[in-house]
């Protein structure tokens, strides 16, 4: 319409509706852009906002995985020294060579631990981290996935243990089977813990006799060294993390993220 009106002003030479038609023309693209520009913005900002749920929604579940191997792991450390303080001075678990056979048995359990990052990974991928506005959130969950749930840190979080097939290696199917029953739990697929009190299946000699056997294997000290070692540093890594997955989720809580 504005450019037909504009061609017969042209043709009649009326200059006066020329440049009126011409601004409205240039008005009406410039509006048009504008208008197209508020809806990409809009909607950036609702794929930003989108992302942003998925992620809080991932370091929640982050934050809980790493409360549940904070537990474990640190009874895993815990029954490692009692079993490295036998085998370096002789020392018993309370007097007892059961509850003994029991620490060495129970330092062997692990649980596996990785971020759940894959709405990051998916922002990565894309191209689309400029999506979050806020800079410092974006460095923080770059130094997260990058550092403390990267594949240096994964190494340490699942690393297989040769101890672990050392000790089963050598303990009796009865005293394993003991263990598996009364000393250890899984109430759910993504819980589980292991429990103090653990009645014995046999005499204290018979446990003695398991413990000898243990001392017997070269291999068995040494890999039980480097095994808590690892489970020691694992624990540090995840207290930084589990900082950084609190003060992440307070930013969104408290509505500082756009």
């Amino acid at each position: 319409m504005i450019l037909r009106r504009l061609s017969q002003s042209l043709k009649t030479q009326n200059w006066t509706a020329i440049w009126i038609e011409f601004i409205l023309l240039v008005a009406g693209v410039f509006l048009g852009i504008q208008v197209a520009n508020w809806n990409e913005d809009r909607q950036d900002v609702i794929r930003a906002q989108a992302y942003l749920n998925r992620i809080n929604d991932n370091l929640n579940t982050d934050r809980i995985t790493i409360q549940r191997r904070e537990v474990l792991w640190k009874q895993v450390l815990d029954y490692g020294n009692q079993a490295i303080r036998y085998a370096e001075t002789g020392e018993l678990v309370d007097g007892s060579a059961w509850k003994t056979v029991v620490a060495f048995y129970q330092a062997s359990q692990l649980w596996q631990w990785a971020s759940t990052n894959t709405t990051y990974q998916e922002l990565l991928n894309g191209g689309e981290l400029g999506l979050i506005k806020d800079e410092s959130l974006r460095a923080e969950l770059s130094n997260y996935y990058t550092e403390g749930a990267s594949k240096d840190a994964d190494f340490i979080f699942n690393f297989q243990p040769e101890y672990r097939k050392i000790v089963r290696g050598l303990t009796p199917s009865t005293a394993s089977k003991q263990i598996w029953s009364t000393c250890w739990k899984q109430p759910k697929a993504d819980v589980q813990f292991l429990l103090p009190d653990c009645p014995s299946p046999m005499s204290e000699a018979e446990a003695q006799k398991i413990l000898d056997v243990y001392m017997n294997d070269s291999k068995l000290l040494p890999e039980l060294r480097f095994w808590i070692a690892n489970q020691g540093v694992a624990l540090q890594i995840m207290a930084t993390n589990k900082v950084a997955v609190a003060a992440m989720l307070e930013r969104m809580k408290e509505g500082r993220v756009p």
